[in-house]
Protein backbone atom coordinates (compact mmCIF):
# COMPACT_ATOMS: atom_id res chain seq x y z
CA UNK A 1 0.00 0.00 0.00
CA UNK A 2 1.26 3.16 -0.73
CA UNK A 3 1.91 6.21 1.72
CA UNK A 4 1.53 8.39 -1.14
CA UNK A 5 -2.18 9.79 -0.02
CA UNK A 6 -0.50 10.10 3.85
CA UNK A 7 2.21 12.03 2.34
CA UNK A 8 0.31 14.43 0.83
CA UNK A 9 -2.06 15.21 3.70
CA UNK A 10 0.97 16.36 5.49
CA UNK A 11 2.95 18.48 3.15
CA UNK A 12 -0.63 19.80 2.28
CA UNK A 13 -1.53 20.85 6.04
CA UNK A 14 2.27 21.87 6.31
CA UNK A 15 1.24 24.41 3.74
CA UNK A 16 -1.72 25.43 5.52
CA UNK A 17 0.01 25.67 8.74
CA UNK A 18 1.95 28.69 7.62
CA UNK A 19 -1.36 30.56 6.68
CA UNK A 20 -3.01 29.95 9.88
CA UNK A 21 0.44 30.57 12.36
CA UNK A 22 0.57 34.58 10.40
CA UNK A 23 -3.57 34.62 11.15
CA UNK A 24 -3.04 33.87 14.70
CA UNK A 25 -0.48 35.93 14.70
CA UNK A 26 -2.21 38.62 13.53
CA UNK A 27 0.34 39.13 10.57
CA UNK A 28 -2.23 38.88 7.98
CA UNK A 29 -5.82 39.90 8.09
CA UNK A 30 -8.96 37.93 8.22
CA UNK A 31 -10.27 38.75 5.07
CA UNK A 32 -6.20 37.46 3.85
CA UNK A 33 -6.89 34.13 5.83
CA UNK A 34 -10.22 33.43 4.01
CA UNK A 35 -8.61 34.35 0.71
CA UNK A 36 -5.65 31.98 1.24
CA UNK A 37 -8.05 29.16 2.97
CA UNK A 38 -10.21 29.68 -0.55
CA UNK A 39 -6.86 28.93 -2.64
CA UNK A 40 -6.51 25.70 -0.81
CA UNK A 41 -9.73 24.67 -1.01
CA UNK A 42 -9.47 24.64 -4.68
CA UNK A 43 -6.60 22.70 -4.17
CA UNK A 44 -8.61 20.35 -1.82
CA UNK A 45 -11.15 20.14 -4.79
CA UNK A 46 -8.70 19.44 -7.31
CA UNK A 47 -7.17 16.72 -5.29
CA UNK A 48 -10.41 15.40 -5.24
CA UNK A 49 -11.41 15.18 -9.08
CA UNK A 50 -7.50 13.98 -9.25
CA UNK A 51 -8.15 10.94 -6.91
CA UNK A 52 -11.30 10.38 -8.85
CA UNK A 53 -9.91 9.95 -12.30
CA UNK A 54 -7.12 8.17 -10.75
CA UNK A 55 -9.41 5.45 -9.07
CA UNK A 56 -11.05 5.36 -12.61
CA UNK A 57 -7.78 4.73 -14.82
CA UNK A 58 -8.31 7.93 -16.93
CA UNK A 59 -4.82 9.27 -16.18
CA UNK A 60 -3.38 6.72 -17.64
CA UNK A 61 -6.04 6.27 -20.92
CA UNK A 62 -5.77 9.48 -21.49
CA UNK A 63 -1.91 9.62 -21.72
CA UNK A 64 -1.60 9.30 -25.57
CA UNK A 65 -4.10 12.06 -25.88
CA UNK A 66 -2.92 14.74 -24.02
CA UNK A 67 0.86 14.73 -24.69
CA UNK A 68 2.13 16.59 -21.30
CA UNK A 69 2.34 16.19 -17.92
CA UNK A 70 -1.16 18.42 -17.42
CA UNK A 71 -1.99 17.21 -14.04
CA UNK A 72 1.32 19.15 -13.25
CA UNK A 73 0.40 22.79 -14.63
CA UNK A 74 -3.26 22.72 -13.49
CA UNK A 75 -2.62 23.51 -9.67
CA UNK A 76 0.32 26.13 -11.00
CA UNK A 77 -2.40 27.88 -13.23
CA UNK A 78 -4.65 27.92 -9.94
CA UNK A 79 -2.85 29.71 -7.97
CA UNK A 80 -1.33 31.96 -10.53
CA UNK A 81 -4.32 33.27 -11.83
CA UNK A 82 -5.92 33.65 -8.55
CA UNK A 83 -2.81 35.70 -7.03
CA UNK A 84 -2.63 37.78 -9.82
CA UNK A 85 -6.14 39.19 -9.80
CA UNK A 86 -6.94 38.88 -6.26
CA UNK A 87 -4.75 40.97 -4.38
CA UNK A 88 -6.37 39.95 -0.95
CA UNK A 89 -5.28 36.50 -1.20
CA UNK A 90 -1.98 37.65 -2.75
CA UNK A 91 -1.36 39.88 0.24
CA UNK A 92 -2.37 37.09 2.47
CA UNK A 93 0.33 34.69 1.43
CA UNK A 94 3.27 36.98 0.70
CA UNK A 95 2.65 38.14 4.24
CA UNK A 96 1.89 34.48 5.38
CA UNK A 97 5.50 33.79 3.82
CA UNK A 98 7.44 36.88 5.26
CA UNK A 99 5.65 36.04 8.90
CA UNK A 100 7.04 32.33 8.84
CA UNK A 101 10.36 32.12 9.91
CA UNK A 102 13.03 31.02 6.70
CA UNK A 103 14.06 28.10 7.79
CA UNK A 104 11.05 27.16 8.86
CA UNK A 105 10.26 27.32 4.93
CA UNK A 106 13.41 25.80 4.25
CA UNK A 107 12.75 22.83 6.22
CA UNK A 108 9.41 22.05 5.18
CA UNK A 109 11.64 21.07 1.66
CA UNK A 110 13.25 18.33 3.96
CA UNK A 111 10.28 16.15 3.02
CA UNK A 112 11.66 15.99 -0.82
CA UNK A 113 13.80 13.46 0.59
CA UNK A 114 10.03 11.48 -0.20
CA UNK A 115 11.63 10.81 -3.85
CA UNK A 116 13.76 7.99 -2.13
CA UNK A 117 10.62 5.92 -2.40
CA UNK A 118 10.79 6.42 -6.07
CA UNK A 119 14.54 5.47 -6.30
CA UNK A 120 14.11 2.05 -4.54
CA UNK A 121 11.18 1.45 -6.83
CA UNK A 122 13.44 1.82 -9.75
CA UNK A 123 16.53 -0.07 -8.55
CA UNK A 124 14.20 -3.08 -7.52
CA UNK A 125 12.62 -2.59 -11.05
CA UNK A 126 9.19 -1.94 -10.11
CA UNK A 127 9.14 1.12 -11.96
CA UNK A 128 10.66 0.54 -15.59
CA UNK A 129 11.43 4.65 -16.78
CA UNK A 130 14.71 6.31 -15.37
CA UNK A 131 12.95 9.19 -15.09
CA UNK A 132 12.98 8.44 -11.05
CA UNK A 133 16.34 8.69 -11.24
CA UNK A 134 16.80 11.47 -13.65
CA UNK A 135 14.34 13.55 -11.34
CA UNK A 136 14.13 11.89 -8.55
CA UNK A 137 17.47 11.66 -7.19
CA UNK A 138 18.59 15.77 -7.80
CA UNK A 139 15.28 16.30 -5.72
CA UNK A 140 16.12 13.64 -3.00
CA UNK A 141 19.63 15.20 -2.50
CA UNK A 142 18.21 18.78 -2.58
CA UNK A 143 15.76 17.49 0.34
CA UNK A 144 18.84 16.31 2.05
CA UNK A 145 20.15 19.54 1.80
CA UNK A 146 16.97 21.59 3.48
CA UNK A 147 17.84 20.74 6.79
CA UNK A 148 21.70 22.03 6.82
CA UNK A 149 19.70 25.10 5.05
CA UNK A 150 17.21 25.53 7.49
CA UNK A 151 20.11 25.51 10.39
CA UNK A 152 22.43 27.63 8.83
CA UNK A 153 19.18 30.29 8.36
CA UNK A 154 18.48 30.00 12.05
CA UNK A 155 21.64 30.94 12.78
CA UNK A 156 21.88 33.25 10.25
CA UNK A 157 24.64 32.21 8.16
CA UNK A 158 22.63 32.50 5.02
CA UNK A 159 22.70 35.49 2.60
CA UNK A 160 20.05 36.47 0.51
CA UNK A 161 21.25 35.50 -2.91
CA UNK A 162 22.62 32.38 -1.27
CA UNK A 163 18.74 31.46 -0.20
CA UNK A 164 17.38 32.75 -3.40
CA UNK A 165 19.65 30.38 -5.63
CA UNK A 166 19.10 27.29 -3.73
CA UNK A 167 15.79 28.17 -3.55
CA UNK A 168 16.24 28.62 -7.55
CA UNK A 169 17.75 25.62 -8.20
CA UNK A 170 15.05 23.21 -5.75
CA UNK A 171 12.23 24.53 -8.32
CA UNK A 172 14.76 24.01 -11.53
CA UNK A 173 16.00 20.29 -10.94
CA UNK A 174 12.22 19.60 -11.27
CA UNK A 175 10.44 21.95 -13.69
CA UNK A 176 13.08 21.78 -16.42
CA UNK A 177 14.48 18.55 -16.92
CA UNK A 178 10.72 17.40 -16.55
CA UNK A 179 9.06 19.77 -19.40
CA UNK A 180 12.07 20.38 -21.50
CA UNK A 181 11.85 17.20 -22.57
CA UNK A 182 8.10 15.99 -21.97
CA UNK A 183 7.87 14.62 -25.14
CA UNK A 184 10.89 12.07 -24.41
CA UNK A 185 9.05 11.10 -21.28
CA UNK A 186 5.99 10.75 -23.17
CA UNK A 187 7.87 8.22 -25.65
CA UNK A 188 9.59 6.19 -22.84
CA UNK A 189 8.32 2.95 -21.88
CA UNK A 190 7.53 2.53 -18.54
CA UNK A 191 6.71 6.53 -17.77
CA UNK A 192 2.97 5.73 -16.79
CA UNK A 193 4.00 4.82 -13.74
CA UNK A 194 3.22 8.64 -13.04
CA UNK A 195 -0.13 8.45 -14.65
CA UNK A 196 -1.47 5.69 -11.78
CA UNK A 197 -2.58 5.85 -9.17
CA UNK A 198 -1.75 7.38 -6.35
CA UNK A 199 1.68 8.02 -8.29
CA UNK A 200 -0.47 10.77 -9.92
CA UNK A 201 -0.93 12.43 -6.91
CA UNK A 202 3.18 13.40 -6.96
CA UNK A 203 2.72 15.88 -10.11
CA UNK A 204 -0.39 16.65 -9.41
CA UNK A 205 -0.69 18.65 -6.23
CA UNK A 206 3.42 17.45 -3.80
CA UNK A 207 5.54 18.98 -6.49
CA UNK A 208 3.66 21.75 -7.21
CA UNK A 209 3.66 23.03 -3.82
CA UNK A 210 7.18 21.95 -2.90
CA UNK A 211 8.10 24.27 -5.90
CA UNK A 212 5.76 26.99 -5.46
CA UNK A 213 7.15 27.47 -1.82
CA UNK A 214 10.35 27.53 -3.74
CA UNK A 215 9.32 30.37 -5.97
CA UNK A 216 7.81 32.13 -2.55
CA UNK A 217 11.21 32.02 -0.34
CA UNK A 218 13.30 33.01 -3.34
CA UNK A 219 10.55 36.11 -3.95
CA UNK A 220 10.97 37.22 -0.35
CA UNK A 221 14.42 36.83 0.03
CA UNK A 222 14.93 39.03 -3.10
CA UNK A 223 12.55 41.30 -1.65
CA UNK A 224 14.54 41.67 1.79
CA UNK A 225 17.83 42.90 -0.69
CA UNK A 226 18.82 46.27 0.31
CA UNK A 227 18.99 48.45 -2.80
CA UNK A 228 22.33 48.58 -2.72
CA UNK A 229 22.63 45.16 -3.52
CA UNK A 230 25.13 44.03 -0.69
CA UNK A 231 23.72 40.60 0.78
CA UNK A 232 23.25 40.78 4.43
CA UNK A 233 22.56 37.31 6.37
CA UNK A 234 18.64 36.35 6.43
CA UNK A 235 17.50 37.24 10.00
CA UNK A 236 14.35 35.92 11.08
CA UNK A 237 11.78 37.94 12.87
Amino acid sequence: MSILPVYTAIVFGLCLSVITRAERNEAITRSEARASYALFAGFALWVGIVTVLGLQGLHVRWMQDIPLLWQALVPMVIWQTAFLIWPRLQQGILKSGAATPAWVLALIQSLRIGALGGIAKGLSGDIQSSYVFWIGIPDFLFGLSAPLMAWLLWREKVSAWALILWNLIGFGLIVLPTFAVMLYWMREPGFAFIFEFPMVLAPSIVVSLFVSLNLLQAWLAFQSLPKGGRADPITEK
